[in-house]
């Protein structure tokens, strides 16, 4: 047939430069020819991202100020000292000596350690305070000729009394074996002393209340269990922000203190830094070793003498199952000897007891809160994401595969009323292209060979500056069925628009120019629309879309997600009637549903998300019929693959904020409440939390706790593994797909990041995104010799 112009505006002339998606919006045509919306998300004026950016940084500014107020008092020693407060001073004064011999006074019966300046004051040789002008005690004879010209020295000192116990443990608190402990205690009617751990404190506050409460002593541990000694300013913080911590949780100020795996003797560093924060270090005389011991094994309960002893125990850092047992055994054995028990407050030296009225400043609270958000919140979250990322796929998973099974069983038994040939309606293919040279050719070829009877297919030239038109008009001179309309450059929905108006028949087909429909396809689609079986009209029916190119790794990887991902989906989602999306590239519309809807859209990528979404709104039923095949060429490039996704996900983005009214919404069925929903959440939950997920695999992994990555990663796999069966069967695919499996999360979750990042960004900017058409290579399957034989064949 004569080729035809649009009627709105010129011919081929004028605009020929244009790419396909260099769309205006102002002025334009809409659905139902008044000036249409401009697309969702973009910003005319240019002036957003920049807004965005200026809130951005006014939000830093406001931070760096607050910060620069708040974090000094956090940061600030919580016990003052008199002099030397300098942080230099530890290391300058133990330069002054050698460190490496540092003269060692009292022995390992005595609880408590410093080190003191070695200092003649009125004919006498005293130990003193480096940080006040306290003098500790005069030297014996002998200690003199022990400390010779050192100027400090280390001393180890206090008294225990005979028959007590002083019980410590260390690590803690911990959420299970605490209260154990704390339970054998009250039990026993035993007080202990507990050095706790900061970022457990935080963790576990109620914990440390209890403690308190119960009338048990507790000291620091160090915020991490830190053993580097290295940074003076780590040093101080571990300590500093331990302390905050727990006057924060439970109004309790603690300036004793013990030094994570031990041996004061040979850590001067910390033990001076510490001396210089008001902290005393408490080191135990009695170690049990229960941190040796497994589950089910026994603690042996150390021989008593008759004297004193601080005993070493732990209620945490890691399974004190036979920590627990040997405490019983422990005391049990200690009251049969005469032995009391106690905790460090009868020995502590004056100045050292611990403070339980202490109330919180803003240092504190501000330390607790921040702790929090680096330790427990995080922590919390990924187990949340865990078990949320557990169960929603296994819901969603079975709930899916149950609901395609059952559409396919459907399917398969459904009888169709044979309607002779002269009675069916007749289906108007619509195709709208733009320099398809490489592939139009066969895209026409297939459609010539379709079994469908009644059939015209209505071409539309969208400016192409290629041999596009050229051979359109050479096969229309062979192919009555055949119409060819011309317009200017203006965007692939403008085209199809142009090609409905033009449309004679009820019933409109879509595809894309490099789709090759299979013989059977129009005639499967089509049937939907004469079956007059369901309580709502048909308005669209959604095809099977396959991948023709499968060449590599990539083309596999796209052919396995259309068939275990997107075919599978749509028939579960059918047979609820919540398909969302039908895809343009293999679909069938009635065409009064068109009209109702007002055509395809031009404020959003995702044209046919739209138009589907706008289907179900006005309450036309959508299915999906997998015998309705066309083969589609995927990209075959990284670049071209991320640009081509890129379009689908910032469409399918502005399709569903678009039709955001349509959530939650009872009346919309499984569409408002299930399907819409889902997608939604499964957006924002990786693009809120996927930076932080990354970080904590990344953290886990180098701390050695990969197994419960592994097991999600496991699970994930075999969930995935039983659908991709479950599809190839169900759609009758090779099998050599399963290979790709392993693969499959390795190229999807990278991409899905990168897309659903550059979409926000572009969201932000307010700018659009072009349409993307591959390189088109001519590579799709000879869809004859695939119908012939089960052998796949390459032109």
């Amino acid at each position: 047939m004569e080729d035809s112009s649009t009627t709105n505006g010129p011919g081929r002339a004028g605009r020929q430069g244009h790419s396909w998606g260099e769309e205006r919006w102002a002025g334009r045509p809409g659905r139902t020819g008044s000036t249409a919306a401009p697309p969702i998300f973009f910003d005319p004026t240019g002036k957003r991202w920049y807004r965005i950016l200026a809130t951005l940084i006014l939000l830093a500014v406001l931070a760096a100020g607050a910060a620069s107020w708040v974090l000094p008092q956090a940061m600030a020693q919580t016990w003052d000292g008199e002099e030397n407060q300098d942080s230099a001073y530890a290391r300058e004064l133990l330069a002054t000596g050698d460190v490496e011999n540092i003269p060692l006074l009292g022995d390992g019966s005595n609880p408590f350690s410093r080190i003191a300046l070695v200092e003649e004051r009125d004919g006498r040789t005293v130990l003193a305070d480096p940080f006040s002008d306290e003098v500790f005690r005069e030297l014996t004879e002998e200690e003199r000729e022990t400390v010779g010209a050192s100027p400090y020295a280390m001393e180890r000192f206090g008294t225990l009394p005979e028959r007590t116990l002083f019980l410590t443990f260390d690590d803690g608190p911990h959420a299970t074996f605490t209260p154990e402990v704390l339970d054998v205690l009250a039990a026993e009617r035993v007080p202990a002393t507990f050095f706790s751990i900061g970022t457990n404190v935080v963790k576990e506050s109620e914990l440390l209340e209890r403690t308190v409460r119960e009338g048990h002593m507790v000291g620091n541990h160090t915020m991490t269990h830190f053993t580097s000694w290295v940074e003076d300013l780590r040093n101080r913080e571990e300590l500093i922000g331990t302390d905050r911590a727990m006057r924060a949780v439970a109004d309790y100020a603690s300036p004793i203190w013990r030094l994570p795996t031990g041996d004061p003797d040979n850590k001067p560093l910390p033990l001076l830094e510490a001396q210089q924060l008001g902290y005393l270090h408490v080191d135990f005389t009695l170690d049990t070793q229960d941190w040796q011991y497994g589950p089910g094994q026994e603690v042996p309960v150390p021989e008593l003498d008759g004297q004193g002893e601080v005993v070493l125990m732990h209620d945490g850092g890691g399974d004190r199952t036979a920590t627990v047992a040997a405490l019983r055994g422990l005391i049990a054995e200690a009251k049969a000897e005469g032995y009391t028990f106690a905790t460090l407050a009868p020995v502590l030296p004056e100045g050292y007891q611990p403070r339980l009225d202490t109330a919180p400043s803003l240092g504190d609270t501000v330390t607790l809160a921040t702790v929090a958000g680096v330790t427990v919140v995080p922590e919390v979250l990924m187990r949340w994401l865990f078990w949320f990322g557990i169960g929603s796929l296994t819901i969603m998973s079975v709930l899916y595969v149950v609901l395609a099974l059952i559409g396919h069983r459907r399917q398969k038994r459904r009888v169709w009323p044979q309607i002779p040939d002269e009675q069916l309606p007749l289906v108007s293919v619509v195709l709208p292209v733009y320099n398809e040279e490489p592939v139009i050719a066969r895209t026409l070829a297939a459609l010539r060979a379709s079994d469908y009877p009644n059939l015209e297919v209505v071409a539309v030239d969208d400016g192409s500056t290629d041999r596009t038109l050229e051979i359109l008009r050479e096969t229309a001179a062979s192919w009555p069925g055949l119409r060819v309309l011309t317009q200017a450059n203006a965007g692939k929905s403008v085209a199809s628009n142009h090609a409905i108006m033009a449309a004679a028949g009820e019933i409109i087909v879509t595809l894309d120019g490099d789709t090759i429909f299979e013989p059977q396809t129009v005639r499967m689609l089509a049937r939907h629309f004469v079956s007059g079986r369901r309580s709502r009209p048909v308005g669209a029916v959604a095809g099977h879309v396959k991948v023709g190119n499968r060449r590599g790794i990539l083309t596999m990887w796209q052919s396995l997600e259309y068939i275990s991902g997107i075919c599978v989906t749509r028939m579960a989602e059918g047979v609820v009637g919540a398909i969302s999306i039908v895809p343009g590239a293999c679909a069938a519309w009635r065409k009064e549903a068109l009209q109702a809807a007002g055509g395809y859209s031009h404020d959003t990528l995702a044209e046919d998300a739209d138009l589907t979404m706008t289907l179900q709104k006005l309450g036309w039923a959508v299915v999906q019929e997998n015998r309705a095949v066309a083969w589609t060429e995927a990209p075959m490039t990284v670049a071209g693959l991320a640009k081509q996704r890129l379009r689908w996900t910032y469409g399918n983005l502005q399709a569903l904020w678009k039709h955001a009214g349509m959530l939650f919404r009872p009346q919309h069925g499984a569409l408002g409440m299930i399907a819409l929903p889902y997608t939604l959440l499964a957006t924002l939950v990786p693009l809120v939390f996927l930076p932080l997920t990354v970080v904590m695999a990344v953290l886990n992994l180098a701390a050695g706790t990969w197994v419960p990555i592994a097991v999600f990663a496991g699970f994930v796999l075999v969930i995935h593994t039983v659908i991709c069966v479950i599809a190839i069967r169900m759609v009758g695919e090779s099998w050599t797909h399963l290979l790709i499996v392993p693969l499959y999360r390795v190229i999807y979750e990278p991409l899905r990041a990168y897309l659903l990042y550059a979409s926000l960004l572009q969201a932000l900017k307010g700018r659009m995104i072009g349409w993307y058409k591959p390189e088109r290579t001519n590579t799709v399957l000879d869809v004859s010799a695939v119908e012939a034989s089960d052998e796949v064949q390459r032109v």
